[in-house]
């Protein structure tokens, strides 16, 4: 019997963990059914270890599928933790390895409310077929690199050695595995098996299963991607031998797993409100054998606890109500009286619950050359929600066969390659979610060892979360004391690669060290400095260095699953020799002077184009300081009243401050955060732009409730400050970002005399939405060759709801 009392079940139905609604039965506390106090549950170890790592996922959109030497990948990573936006870590790391495995590019890019932007620009003379691009955080380095994110990306180089096709036939291996990992005699037992060929692709094969008197027991088939299952009832003292062909006929043998006499196995049913579920065990078990505890989790979370009672029974069945867990992976396993684990195996959750309610509406679809396009994007939940739009020709980029939701529902949470995972959130028909739990019965799920957990041995973390931003750390080798007492401050600047400035003032600690944390900077960053009040002599050696996570370059990853899609490969090779073609030409003519005739942009549309960027692009409350004359004024005290809303106290004093609807206004120097005493410190006749942000600022740390303040010193013939005859050195800060393009063809058409060649018509990694601004209109322009459209939409919201729309527009 299963022993569940009716208050705990009411438990089940009124409980609510975070966002979900959480079956965490204790039946547990029925302690007369051992008679004596218990050990300490799994369910408690597990929550133990979860609080003390806990997991974070990520998956990766990308603009498109296939590029071609010298063409931009596009990026947009989305990170979470426990199904909502993580706030783990702050810097995101994606490796680009070449065909060979070498490692092509390593990018870092700081995370915001759990998204992570950037780009990379595949060499002109980059050489192979594919680039896979591997995403992670450094707290994800702690454990295994099977839950990385990764994805292969077709790659067209010409300048891949040209060789004669080879016909390379498949050689077909299976695994059989049971249900439940056990097979026990006389006992019925569920054997799936997974078939694949040489690259881990799925195969189809067919066979029957022998005993060893030659005898057919069953006969089996794949049903789904290389996958089946079927059912037998082994006997004592028999061996069985699978004897199946491939797809070429060609006829194999495989012994099935070994049949134990003594043993626990289970089977769980399909069912989308209740999974109904058998554990079964063999006459003769071990006392702690009989009395066994059945625990679901997903994420590191108990959704599910009960006691069967197997004393006077060899079996028993009964439900799990899934109809309130959180769509996803889960695992179920059953544990002895000792807390020892006998069976377990996957099964998936679709309550549908992760769906952000979004649409795209064509309003203007213009398939003509360089036609104007315009949709429109509605999110109908009032969360704020943070979207990717990327719109591709549509004979180039087909579907893709993993998206948003495949990766952080289903493949960041198994070992193993699963084939086209894309494909089982298509529909919710009862045929493809019984395809679905043959990934389950296939694959693992191995985040932790049952036995570590239970032996509360926790792995060694050798990588700390990234809990700042990028970081600037230093350090003055033989400085004595009393210098440092003297000088108490090392003064930088940093100079930008547009020649921006900006300053920072560092306490120097008694062993010579300096540091300024959360330093938002790209690129190559050029760091003067000089001592407050003292001089630095030559044997006063001064380096610098950042927190960020640098790989071997020397590592190399191993891809076995190639799956090249060849389909749209030769349009895109046109376009990338036209493209050549057009720019040699260009090279070698001259061209007649071409008039462009655009609108005039207003002084202040120069400045923010000139000194904005990113988050910080976006509307403002702007002021032009170039020709201010402020020189004895602050800058808050010349904001003091010119902003509604805006709350500033002391505002001629290093302890000012600044509120925005009763929430702290964060200081933003050349778009690095900074306080109040750095602004205090400005002197106004460097300043040559003002900008605030009104709440809620997306680009502050923590979401910007409220708002933000941004100040521009002087560039390039704005500058007045001159870092003449001071020491510098070089600082690399977050790889190097760019603005996608978009032509707009409607203010500039004189002057586009050049084919459009454009592969990715629109790449938006940055749409927000919330209660106040529902609707996104999108508008953008055709090339000069496409005659469909391919539209991917994803995104996330604050509440972890997850949404992909893929459209083919034609």
């Amino acid at each position: 019997m299963l022993i569940l009392s009716a208050a705990l079940v009411q438990t089940y139905l009124n409980s609510s963990i975070m966002k979900y609604k959480i079956l965490f039965l204790q039946a547990f506390l029925l302690l007369s059914f051992f008679g004596k106090a218990q050990l300490i549950g799994p369910d408690s170890l597990l929550t133990r270890w979860t609080a003390q790592q806990p997991i974070e996922k990520v998956y990766v959109q990308f603009d498109n599928k296939r590029y071609a030497p010298g063409q931009t990948i596009w990026f947009k990573a989305y990170l979470t933790s426990l199904q909502l936006p993580s706030n783990l870590s702050k810097n995101f790391y994606l490796d680009f390895h070449d065909t060979n495995g070498k490692l092509a590019a390593h990018i870092s890019a700081p995370i915001v409310s759990g998204v992570a932007l950037g780009n990379w620009v595949v060499p002109e003379k980059f050489q192979g077929e594919t680039v896979t691009a591997i995403g992670y955080t450094n707290w994800m380095r702690n454990f295994d690199s099977a839950f990385y994110f990764q994805k292969t990306l077709t790659i067209l180089s010409n300048l891949t050695t040209a060789q004669k096709p080879t016909t390379v036939l498949p050689a077909t291996t299976v695994q059989f595995l049971p249900e439940g990992g056990n097979v026990i005699i006389g006992i019925p037992c569920n054997m799936a098996f997974k078939a694949v060929n040489q690259n881990g692709l799925p195969e189809n094969i067919s066979g029957v299963i022998n005993n060893k008197a030659g005898e057919e027991i069953t006969n089996f088939s794949t049903v789904h991607h290389g996958m089946g299952s079927f059912q037998y009832l082994p006997q004592a003292g028999e061996t069985y031998t699978a004897i199946w062909k491939d797809q070429l006929g060609n006829s194999h043998q495989s012994v099935l797993p070994n049949a134990e006499p003594v043993g626990v196995n289970l089977i769980l049913h399909a069912g989308s409100l209740e999974r109904n579920f058998e554990i079964n065990r063999s006459a003769e078990v071990p006392e702690a054998w009989k009395k066994i505890t059945i625990l679901a989790q997903a994420n590191g979370e108990v959704l599910f606890k009960a006691v069967a009672n197997l004393t006077t029974k060899t079996a028993i069945r009964s439900k799990i109500p899934v109809m309130q867990f959180p769509s996803g992976v889960a695992q179920l396993t059953l544990f002895d009286a000792n807390n020892q684990p006998l069976c377990e195996r996957l099964f998936f959750v679709n309550n549908d619950e992760y769906h952000l309610s979004a649409s795209v509406k064509t309003d203007t679809l213009n398939l003509e050359k360089r036609g104007k396009n315009v949709f429109e994007i509605t999110v109908e939940d009032s969360t704020l929600a943070n979207l990717s739009l990327a719109i591709t020709d549509g004979n180039v980029n087909g579907v893709s066969d993993d998206n948003i939701l495949s990766s952080l529902l289903l493949t960041s949470d198994i070992k193993g390659y699963v084939h086209n995972p894309a494909y089982y959130f298509t529909s919710d028909e009862d045929s493809l979610a019984k395809q679905l739990d043959l990934v389950m019965l296939t694959n693992g799920w191995r985040r932790y060892s049952w036995k570590n957990v239970m032996a509360e041995k926790l792995p060694k973390l050798k990588y700390t979360a990234d809990t700042a931003y990028l970081s600037l750390y230093g350090k003055i080798e033989g400085l004595s004391e009393s210098k440092i007492k003297k000088a108490e401050l090392m003064n930088m600047i940093l100079q930008s690669k547009d020649s921006s400035k900006s300053m920072i003032f560092l306490p120097i600690e008694p062993d010579g060290t300096f540091s300024q944390p959360n330093v938002i900077l790209y690129d190559t960053t050029r760091i003067f400095y000089k001592l407050n009040a003292a001089t630095l002599w030559a044997k006063n050696k001064v380096s610098i260095w950042n927190n960020l996570y640098t790989p071997d370059k020397n590592r190399m990853i191993t891809n076995t699953h190639f799956n090249i899609d060849t389909a749209g490969n030769g349009l895109l090779k046109f376009i990338a020799a036209e493209a050549k073609r057009l720019e040699q030409l260009k090279l070698e003519t001259t061209l007649k002077e071409v008039v462009v005739k655009s609108k005039i942009k207003s002084p202040m549309q120069e400045l923010d184009q000139k000194y904005a960027s990113g988050l910080f692009s976006s509307d403002g409350i702007q002021f032009d300081m170039t020709q201010a004359n402020e020189g004895g004024n602050t800058v808050l005290g010349y904001l003091q009243s010119r902003v509604a809303g805006l709350q500033i106290n002391n505002p001629n004093s290093p302890d000012a401050s600044a509120t925005w609807r009763g929430s702290r206004t964060d200081f933003f120097l050349n778009e690095f955060q900074s306080d109040a005493q750095q602004i205090f410190n400005i002197n106004m006749n460097d300043i040559a732009y003002i900008k605030v942000f009104r709440p809620p600022f997306f680009g502050s740390f923590g979401g910007g409730a409220g708002g933000a303040i941004a100040i521009y010193t002087k560039k390039g013939v704005d500058a007045t400050r001159s870092v003449k005859g001071l020491d510098f050195l070089e600082w690399m800060g977050y790889s190097p970002r760019k603005e996608f393009y978009s032509p707009n063809y409607a203010e500039q058409q004189a002057g586009f005399n050049t084919a459009d060649l454009r592969n990715t018509l629109l790449w938006m990694p940055w749409i927000n939405t919330n209660r106040n601004n529902q609707t996104i209109k999108v508008h953008f322009y055709n090339n000069d060759f496409s005659k469909s459209l391919h539209l991917i939409l994803e995104g996330m919201d604050s509440e972890g709801k997850l949404v992909h729309i893929s459209k083919l527009l034609q």
